[in-house]
């Protein structure tokens, strides 16, 4: 009994040595994940119209003159009224995005503009002549360059301008003078400006444009011919100046739709 006693006693002390000798392997370390680097989720390459809309404004630099050699008529300058007026329309270009992220594009629009300039001019002997200039519609035919930095793209922009203007002019009724005028419409000049697009969901955008225009050269006349006593005199007041071009800015919001 003794002798049972003891091996059960033995085995007992024995069995934890056993088991701290037995070896448990550990797991395996996790094998390492490749992370794929971001790509560029936003392509600008590909056809887009749209709608824009902003304000249009001129520069006033008194550059009609009134010239007579009647004293009482006078030689004077014209005091400029130039407004600002809204601008609103539609587009369509066509960029393509190269792998280095440069854009090339062009763009055309056209837009209805309500803008307008107003020169008036008193003479001393207190006749008033006015000459207005208001254009009605303006088109842009464009190329741009930009870079886009994934969904936005920062661009400047360049090409042909071409508008309809209206030339009215209208002298006093003067005694003595048959009046007659003309005016040349400066219809075809050249635009430049500048503009960032944020690319707002896969195929809309909105963004902010500057344009400066300049239409050439607007020159207006009126020449009266005298009559009766003033038989052989001429009196004429002539818009044209070395600073007279029909020349505005406008900003513009616009949204595109992209088909890319």
């Amino acid at each position: 009994m003794k002798r049972l006693a003891l091996l059960l006693a033995a085995t007992a002390i024995a069995t934890p040595s056993m088991a701290a000798d037995i070896l448990v392997p550990e797991p395996p370390a996790p094998a390492p994940m490749a992370i794929e680097p971001i790509a560029q989720t936003t392509t600008w390459s590909g056809l887009n119209l749209g709608v824009q809309a902003g304000v249009a404004f001129g520069n006033s630099d008194n550059g009609a003159n009134f010239n007579t050699s009647d004293p009482v008529f006078g030689t004077g300058v014209f005091n400029d009224d130039d407004n600002a007026g809204f601008i609103g329309g539609a587009h369509i270009g066509y960029d393509y995005q190269f792998q280095n992220n440069v854009v090339l594009g062009a763009v055309t629009d056209f837009n209805y503009i309500d803008a307008e300039t107003n020169r008036s001019y008193t003479t001393p002997g207190g006749a008033e002549f006015n000459a207005n200039s208001e254009i009605n519609y303006l088109g842009t035919v464009r190329a741009r360059l930009g870079y886009a930095m994934d969904n936005v793209l920062v661009y400047g922009s360049g090409g042909l301008a071409y508008a309809g203007v209206d030339n009215n002019i209208s002298a006093p009724s003067i005694a003595g003078y048959d009046f007659d005028s003309n005016g040349d419409d400066a219809d075809i000049g050249y635009t430049v400006g500048a503009g960032v697009d944020v690319m707002a969901t896969q195929n809309l955008s909105f963004g902010v444009e500057y344009l400066y225009t300049n239409l050439g050269s607007n020159e207006q006349s009126v020449t009266g011919t005298g009559t009766g006593a003033n038989a052989g005199q001429t009196i004429r007041y002539t818009s044209e100046s070395n600073d007279d071009d029909l020349d505005f800015h406008t900003v513009w919001a616009k949204a595109s739709y992209h088909f890319n």
